[in-house]
């Protein structure tokens, strides 16, 4: 992790990401799966906040590198977030 800015980045490109694909979806299929996509879009947007939250107000603060294997932890968290959202927009996609 290079800095927590660039977490900050990170953690608000993923989520674009997912919300950007789930709004496309929206636009072309109309109105089919709405309630579902609309779902994502907010567990998306509410795991944001919590985790923009958890990078402000760190559990550790003692020890470089305990707080550098917190940061990685939030890191590894995302992407496994991203990844569970990815394969359930493919589900309610399909």
């Amino acid at each position: 992790m290079a800095s927590i800015k660039n977490l900050k980045k990170d953690i608000n490109y993923l989520v674009d990401e997912v919300i950007g694909i789930c709004l496309l979806h929206q636009y072309t299929r109309g109105t089919e799966n709405n309630d579902e996509l609309e779902s994502l879009i907010n567990e998306m947007v509410a795991y944001r906040e919590e985790l923009i939250n958890k990078v402000n107000n760190p559990e550790v603060k003692d020890g470089k590198k305990k707080l550098k294997s917190y940061y990685r932890t939030l890191f590894d968290e995302l992407l496994e977030k991203v990844n569970k959202a990815f394969e359930k927009l493919n589900t309610v996609t399909r």
